[in-house]
């Protein structure tokens, strides 16, 4: 033992103890490794989203892994990739996430690679100096429960951990987000119905008791139901807090009372209004929204712990339409929303709504007005204003101008879109040009006859024109816009109780046009005057309490008075006349947002293919739409890897130069470098001969 210690001590036992370090080293590296990200985007990184997701997952959640080996370039960096994100997964999750790396080269993992539904893929081999091609398995199985999603043909790293996340989303159901409740923590149904109400009482209880009974049963018995009889005192700060209509009820003896009647779901800060209120029908007073209360109560439920996945789409005003519709010369048809609703599907599903006979369903968080060109009702306006002060979000696309007569040629002149949506946008802080945006940094296009042209109403964004903070935008390197007008966005910034946020707008070498528009290029030209030259916003977001564009609450067409035939009677003996409902609501009780798109053709075939990968302006509005459903990680995941930065330059001999440099230059500069290093070296060591060895007669012959 002295001799082992007496060895210990010595300088000989240093290498065997370097060893034993980096043995042991390695050990604690395997079970607590440390890396760090420093891409600009987070590629290598997961998100909020994705580790709160796999954090919380209650049932075993498996991913296998279905990748050939010794993969040529660049597919040996996606399998690495994954496998790298992968060890981020199993990181963040908890321990009921597992990943199995499938041996390919075993006949029967192809097996089960095949039996999933995977497909082998065509890639290029270079090998032994000969270009080949060899069959491989690039893909990956998730399995929850009894659910199974594939994720076949990886061949780039662009929006995996986005692609992988949101399918591990929708496989994770709400059952599972109830049972994460802490113990016996239970969503709230509450029924407030004031006194003299009371004749109504009865009938709405018995209806939600039977509704969160049966709604319990799917649900983890986490619902739970109570009446609770507000004063006097109390009725107006419950309907400033939940957005309950406030009810002037006048009893027999002419005496008026303030009352209020309504269900709110609740959990933690968070709520939402079911749609039970006291309507006038053909048979006099009774409480509508009693028809199928489980499936309100479960509606709401879902709107209430999960992301928002149903959009509603305005109809009825010549809005875009999500359909192509046949061309009779049997030309495609570009003018529809056809690929933006598909690329939306993976994550939402979009619903017609129209307003003049439709409400906005209580578990819609969004609604789209894609391209009106014609106004709206009062009614229908004001079912889009006390949405957005209920905190409902809305994503407008509205034009400044719209086609108009055709000439002889075929040239189409476009005209002022006047439509009425300016009331609510006014409102909120947002005017909108009646003119088109002109940008000289804009899409070009060559032609044979005329040679280069400039398309000055198709701007190309840089990065310098979106904006850098805002998850939207700040990943995006560029994006190509068509037809836009101009936003005024003034009012909102006045407005103490909104954030607003300019995410796009034109250059500064941009100028508007509203009179005599035609599409033509050589009659777009750049104004005299310097002042009109200048940047224009081209899309903003508006975030908080906003105020309402109505004073009160618009008289109803005499077809929409009682608004709901099956709404139960109560027996006239009860002891009022008449009742009068104020349900309008002044300014939002809960915080909403709105983002202005100022042309309608961005959504349309013009600009967006069906696959969102690689195209700038689909996977901004698909961060558009993410950002307002309250999905604001899927942002950036989206985003990540992407090859989006561009040069900003307009020479092409200047990005000519560039790239050389980037190719040569740096080599050239580094070997330069090494030179000017060497050199000095050189020149130090004959310093100190001279100073140390003057007399060094090798270094005088």
């Amino acid at each position: 033992m002295k001799k082992f210690l007496k060895w210990l001590k010595s300088p000989a036992s240093d290498f065997a103890l370097f060893i034993l370090l980096l043995i042991l080293a390695n050990l604690a590296a395997h079970n607590a490794f440390l890396r760090f990200d420093l891409t600009a985007p987070k590629s290598y990184s997961l998100s909020k989203a994705s580790r709160s997701i796999v954090k919380n997952i209650e049932e075993p959640l498996n991913v296998r892994v279905f990748f050939a080996d010794n993969l040529p370039a660049p597919y040996n960096g996606v399998a690495q990739y994954v496998k790298d994100i992968l060890v981020e997964y199993k990181g963040a999750a908890n321990s009921k996430f597992s990943v199995n790396y499938m041996d390919m080269s075993k006949p029967e993992n192809e097996k089960i690679a095949r039996e999933y539904g995977l497909h082998q893929i065509q890639i290029q081999e270079v090998k032994n100096n000969e270009v080949g091609f060899k069959q491989a398995y690039m893909g990956i199985v998730v399995s929850y429960g009894d659910s199974i999603e594939l994720m076949d043909g990886i061949t780039s790293v662009d929006g995996f951990e986005y692609s992988l996340t949101t399918k591990i989303s929708k496989m994770i159901s709400l059952s599972d987000t109830l049972a994460g409740l802490n113990g016996g923590e239970k969503i709230t149904l509450t029924l407030y119905t004031s006194d003299a109400l009371s004749s109504f009482r009865s009938q709405a209880e018995d209806a939600l008791r039977e509704g969160v009974a049966a709604a319990n049963k799917k649900n983890l018995d986490r619902l739970a139901f109570r009446v609770v009889n507000p004063s006097a005192g109390e009725v107006d700060g419950l309907c400033e807090k939940y957005g309950l209509p406030r009810l002037n009820v006048q009893g027999n003896n002419g005496t008026v009372e303030t009352a209020v009647f309504g269900a709110v779901l609740e959990y933690g800060e968070k709520f939402a209004l079911l749609p039970v209120q006291i309507r006038r029908s053909l048979f006099g007073y009774g409480v509508g929204g009693l028809d199928d209360v489980e499936a309100t109560v479960s509606s709401a439920l879902e709107s209430l712990l999960s992301k928002t996945t149903k959009i509603g789409y305005i109809t009825g005003h010549g809005e875009v339409s999500r359909e192509a519709q046949p061309n009779p010369y049997g030309q495609q048809d570009m003018n529809n929303a056809a690929n933006f609703e598909a690329i939306l599907s993976d994550m939402y599903e979009l619903s017609d709504i129209d307003l003049s006979k439709d409400e906005i369903p209580v578990d819609m968080g969004l609604v789209i007005v894609n391209g009106p060109k014609s106004d709206f009702t009062e009614t229908e306006l004001y079912k889009l204003d006390q949405f957005v002060m209920k905190g409902g979000n809305v994503l407008f696309f509205v034009d400044g101008v719209v086609p108009g007569q055709q000439d002889y040629y075929g040239n189409v002149s476009f005209a002022p879109n006047e439509v009425n949506i300016d009331r609510l946008l006014e409102k909120y802080g947002v005017s909108r040009g009646k003119n088109i945006v002109l940008d000289k940094n804009c899409y070009t296009q060559t032609d044979r006859q005329t040679g280069k042209m400039n398309l000055y109403w198709v701007p190309v964004l840089q990065k310098n024109s979106l904006a850098k903070k805002n998850v939207i935008t700040k990943n995006l390197g560029y994006v190509i816009m068509l037809m836009n007008s101009s936003l005024d966005v003034t009012g909102a910034e006045a407005n103490k109780n909104l954030r607003t946020t300019v995410l796009a707008k034109s250059s500064e070498n941009s100028w508007t046009m509203d009179k005599n528009i035609m599409l033509n290029p050589n009659l777009m030209m750049p104004p005299a005057e310097k002042d009109k030259i200048k940047a224009q916003n081209l899309a903003v977001l508006l975030e908080g309490k906003f105020d309402s564009a109505f004073e009160s609450a618009p008289d109803l067409p005499e077809n929409e008075e009682g608004a709901d035939e099956t709404a139960a009677a109560v027996s006239g003996s009860a002891d009022f006349s008449k009742i009068e409902s104020n349900a309008h609501l002044k300014s939002g009780v809960q915080s909403g947002k709105i983002i202005v798109f100022s042309s309608s053709n961005i959504t349309t075939a013009q600009v967006m293919d069906g696959n969102a990968s690689g195209n700038p302006i689909a996977m901004f509005l698909l961060n558009a739409v993410d950002y307002l459903n309250g999905n604001e990680d899927f942002c950036t995941m989206r985003t990540k890897g992407l090859s989006l930065n561009t040069l900003t330059v307009k020479s092409a001999a200047l990005a000519k130069i560039m790239q050389y440099f980037n190719q040569f230059g740096l080599v050239v500069l580094v070997a330069v470098c090494g030179l000017m290093v060497l050199k000095k070296r050189s020149a130090r060591r004959k310093q100190i001969d001279e100073k140390y060895n003057p007399d060094d007669e090798r270094r005088i012959k």
